[in-house]
Parts: structure tokens; C-alpha cells; sequence
């Protein structure tokens, strides 16, 4: 016969056995420097991701100029040429000009405004006000209005964090209607997954299903996705060989491919203000990228795309990128 007494033990026993693990998997995530706060779903996997993007400009010539007053206005400039660089009439330039300030800022929190001009006249305003209301929210209002031709759009983002949870929400209204992502991803002991969906309004149906499950750890991340209700997938690693050396492996398939797109990237900050790229991918197109800072707040980076497959013919590629600040 059950007595009160020996249900009151087991209790006492399966309370003790979760506090003891719950202990361990603190003192595990201690041990290895795991920091419990997640990103972001869109920041999954994005030290990869960086390998492969960061540094490449292919095609283009780029200018990047930013600056800092003593009221703390920020002022970024940035103009590309983009096109066929054997062919000038093809090549066309583009430009944009960024206002950011502080409008309001107190010991945890603040509010900035983000005005954009671009040359192709739209003009592109952003505000963020950060833990108004409940600590470690962010709320990000964006519109966009071109006026010659009077289309115009707007944004709200929204975006909670707390240990080992983080959550978005995007809304995204155009004069068709509006589409709505949300997003969340949960994280414990270096362990996370992550779910994005999207419902468009015009559909009246989800339009995207994502799924993502990864490992981060102190030096390494795995990293696995599901796109398109499945139908898509991706995968990276990257691994911090030492505080010089980064190496990045991505792989994607989609069903009904004939086979799968793999790539090897690399990045080796040779010495103080030099870093050299590297990537490769199964389609047999080389990157190259070197980068050097010439004076503090100079830089200049210099790339090249080569397919390796067709040596003899002119399908290869040069950037070059210029960027100052103060």
C-alpha cells in the first residue's frame, strides 16, 4: 500500500533530480562559454554565410564614405558602378545618401531615426525605439515613398529576446496588401532550432514554411535549414581554426536538382590590416579577395572571379571596393 509519506519522497526525489540536471547543464554551458541568448532567425548561420558574401564585389566599383559629427549624426554616402566592364555603355551608377541620430537616448533606452535618399529617388525612412514599454523589446517602423511615380510602402518589425528565446514579427503592407513573418528560435546549451513562416495576404495562404536546427559552440557552427515547405535545403559549418584563420562549408539541394551546390570559403588576416578571401564552389567559379587598410579608417579591397572552367574565355570578373570613415 501507497502511504502519503512515500508519495511526498518520490516528489521530493524527482524535484532533486531535476535541480541537480538543470545544475549540470548550467555549469556545461558555463564551462564552454555557450551564451544562452539566440539570434535572431535571420542570423542563423551567418558567420558562413559572411565568408561567402563579405569582401567580393564582383563586377562592381564601389565607394563607401562615412563619417561622425560631434552631435553624433552619422553620415554614410556609398555610390556603385555595376555592368559589363568590357562594355561602357552598359555600366550604370548608383548611389545613396544615410542620415542616422540618436533622437532620445536614457540608460536602457533609446529611439533612432534613419533617413535614406537613394539615386533612384525613393526616399527610405527608419525609426527604432528600443526596450520602450517591456525590457528587450525592439520596434523598427520603416516607409518607403518614391515620388515620382507615388508608390510607397511601409514596415513594422518587431523583435523580443530573452534567455534562450528569441522571437520576430514583420509585417510589410504594399497597395496590394500585406505579408506577415513571424519567427522564433529557442536555445539551450549551444542546441537551437528555429521556425519561420510567412502568410501573404493576396494568397490568403502561408507562402513560406522554414525550419532550421544547428550547434553553436565556442569556435564552431552547424548549421541545417528546410526551405520552401521543405522542398529546399542548406547547410554550413564554420570553424575558427585560430584567431587568423576561418574556414566556412555551405551545401544546398533542391528537389528535382541533379545534384547538390557545394562551396568552400576561407578568410587569413595575414598580418595587422591585411586579410586575404578565398572561395570555391562545384560549379568550378574561384573567388579571390585582399583586402588592406592603407591609413586608419582607409581601406581598399580588391576581387576577382575566376571560372576556372573556361580559362580561355572572357567571363571572368574584378571588384574593387573603396571605403573611408572618421
Amino acid at each position: 500500500r501507497v502511504t502519503q509519506a512515500d508519495l511526498d519522497q518520490q516528489r521530493d526525489r524527482l524535484l532533486l533530480l531535476r535541480s541537480l540536471t538543470f545544475t549540470l547543464l548550467n555549469d556545461f554551458c558555463s564551462q564552454h562559454k555557450i551564451m544562452a541568448l539566440p539570434p535572431q532567425y535571420g542570423d542563423l548561420g551567418k558567420d558562413a554565410c559572411d565568408l561567402f558574401s563579405k569582401g567580393f564585389n564582383f563586377g562592381d566599383v564601389k565607394l563607401d564614405v562615412s563619417t561622425t559629427s560631434a552631435s553624433k549624426t552619422t553620415f554614410k554616402a556609398a555610390a556603385t558602378s555595376h555592368g559589363d566592364a568590357a562594355d561602357s555603355s552598359s555600366r550604370r551608377v548608383s548611389g545613396n545618401l544615410e542620415i542616422e541620430r540618436k533622437v532620445f537616448k536614457s540608460d536602457d533606452r533609446d529611439i533612432t531615426v534613419n533617413c535614406k535618399l537613394a539615386s533612384d529617388n525613393t526616399v527610405n525612412i527608419t525609426s527604432t525605439a528600443n526596450n520602450f514599454g517591456v525590457e528587450n523589446l525592439k520596434i523598427k517602423a520603416t516607409g518607403n515613398f518614391a515620388p515620382h511615380s507615388g508608390k510607397h510602402c511601409g514596415k513594422v518589425q518587431g523583435a523580443y529576446k530573452r534567455p534562450y528565446l528569441h522571437v520576430t514579427d514583420d509585417v510589410v503592407y504594399q497597395g496590394d496588401g500585406f505579408t506577415a513573418t513571424l519567427s522564433g528560435v529557442v536555445k539551450r546549451c549551444g542546441f537551437y532550432a528555429g521556425y519561420q513562416a510567412s502568410f501573404k495576404q493576396q494568397q490568403g495562404a502561408l507562402t513560406a514554411s522554414n525550419f532550421a536546427l544547428g550547434y553553436a559552440a565556442k569556435d564552431f557552427t552547424l548549421h541545417s535549414t528546410c526551405l520552401n515547405h521543405g522542398t529546399e535545403f542548406r547547410g554550413s559549418l564554420f570553424h575558427s581554426i585560430n584567431p587568423k584563420v576561418d574556414m566556412g562549408v555551405s551545401l544546398r539541394w533542391a528537389a528535382g536538382a541533379d545534384g547538390a551546390h557545394f562551396g568552400l570559403a576561407s578568410k587569413y588576416n595575414c598580418c595587422p590590416g591585411v586579410t586575404l578571401r578565398s572561395k570555391f564552389n562545384s560549379e568550378g567559379e574561384l573567388g579571390l579577395s585582399y583586402k588592406q587598410e592603407l591609413n586608419p579608417g582607409v581601406n581598399v579591397t580588391m576581387s576577382a572571379l575566376v571560372d576556372t572552367k573556361a580559362l580561355a574565355l572572357p567571363s571572368h570578373r574584378l571588384g574593387l571596393a573603396l571605403d573611408f570613415s572618421a
